[in-house]
């Protein structure tokens, strides 16, 4: 059978693949579970550590920037790298990757799992001829890698939601689009969640103590001693009055030689406050982001949160970005198409600095002559305009000749 033709065999010949074919490593499909790392008497999983308001902000920042960059699909010419909008990558990828799903959304999601569970995962619909016709994402926790003994990777999904059951199903390598983090076996990445459960057990712990504080008006616990002796009445009476004052925060009266011992620690003396600072930093360190971008303005200053957001960019969104582009020029072009064509997300908006630096770039690219006035707005997304496609050439400078006198 021709290559292509076992490859575009359709979902018939995908479904039957024997389950001999495959050596599966529970190891790696099962890995430890969360119940068995130390998270300071709190569950940690992926959804419980979304309520961390540091983490959850932190991943919408790098998910919706990523998904809000220009994607662009580039052949190569004689001429160099140029724009192809006509190839069908390019509709999946900067138009509408499915019927349900817009672009923003999907990429936008993909980027939520990469960075929240380590894997993102999408279904390829290949159609006639080896065209890609669509592009299903598929939640990392219905998914299953593994290799099989001839070095072939393979996905299983298996989707417990009812509206998705059609996903279900075995995949080859050349089916699924996959997008990892931190890997230790080039097979799956890492869940970051499941490696970092300690730091995000603490936030956890740190603001339900906070919440159950707030919650019991700002009374800590403690015992009430006394040597003397209270009957049924007396006990009934005070504790009603002692409830009642503390619940509109006014000083009790302690009466019958009754004393107040406190048994736990105060905030104050716990540093609640600087523990939730701790936390935004340990976020900032899992995600690889700046702290101001989480509101953590204590180190802050002007200049240096304009170099942080140029780090951000450089540090942060482009190794994020490079792995996408990366899977997607390896899965959705193939024959010679691998070697002619390219995919880009473009940065330019993000690297671009304030109105001032963006000026003088401007200004020397155009006087250099190596950018016109039409790239400029461009860049700047204004509308070209006619006569602006020229490049200057300054007069002040010339081609050195070897050939020419030092007076000549």
């Amino acid at each position: 059978m021709p290559f292509l033709q076992r490859i575009f065999r359709g979902k018939a010949g995908r479904r039957s693949a024997s389950a001999g074919e495959l050596s599966l490593d529970e190891s790696i499909l099962n890995p430890a579970g969360l119940s068995h790392l130390p998270t300071f008497g709190v569950a940690v999983n992926n959804h419980s550590a979304l309520n961390i308001t540091a983490l959850y902000a932190g991943i919408r920042i790098i998910s919706e920037n990523i998904a809000a960059f220009p994607k662009n699909v580039k052949r190569y010419t004689s001429e160099g790298w140029v724009n192809d909008d006509n190839h069908p990558a390019f509709a999946l990828i900067d138009h509408r990757p499915n019927p349900y799903t817009n672009k923003f959304d999907f990429w936008n999601c993909i980027v939520t799992w990469l960075v929240g569970w380590g894997n993102a995962y999408a279904i390829i619909k290949w159609g006639a001829g080896g065209v890609p016709e669509a592009l299903y994402q598929v939640h990392p926790s219905c998914v299953r890698v593994t290799v099989n003994d001839q070095g072939h990777k393979w996905y299983q999904v298996t989707q417990s939601d009812g509206r998705f059951a059609w996903q279900s199903g075995l995949y080859q390598d050349f089916e699924m689009l996959h997008f990892m983090l931190v890997t230790l076996d080039g097979i799956k990445g890492e869940n970051p969640v499941v490696r970092n459960a300690m730091s995000l057990g603490k936030s956890i712990a740190t603001e339900k103590f906070a919440s159950e504080f707030y919650t019991k008006g700002g009374q800590v616990k403690g015992v009430m001693e006394t040597d003397n002796h209270l009957g049924d009445d007396e006990y009934d009476a005070f504790m009603k009055h002692f409830g009642r004052v503390g619940q509109n925060f006014d000083t009790p009266l302690l009466e019958y030689g009754i004393k107040y011992k406190q048994l736990s620690i105060d905030p104050v003396a716990a540093q609640l406050i600087q523990s939730e600072v701790f936390s935004i930093n340990d976020v900032c360190r899992m995600l690889n982001i700046p702290p101001h971008l989480l509101a953590e303005l204590t180190h802050a200053t002007y200049s240096n949160i304009e170099e942080q957001n140029t780090q951000f960019v450089q540090l942060s969104l482009r190794p994020t970005v490079k792995r996408i582009e990366v899977e997607v020029e390896n899965k959705l072009f193939i024959g010679r198409d691998k070697n002619q064509y390219s995919v880009k997300f473009n940065l330019d908006g993000l690297m671009r600095g304030n109105t001032d630096a963006r000026t003088k770039y401007y200004h020397g690219a155009i006087l250099d002559g190596y950018m016109t006035p039409n790239e400029a707005r461009t860049l700047e997304g204004l509308e070209r305009k006619d006569g602006l496609d020229y490049f200057l050439r300054p007069l002040n400078s010339e081609v050195v000749d070897p050939d020419t006198a030092p007076n000549e």
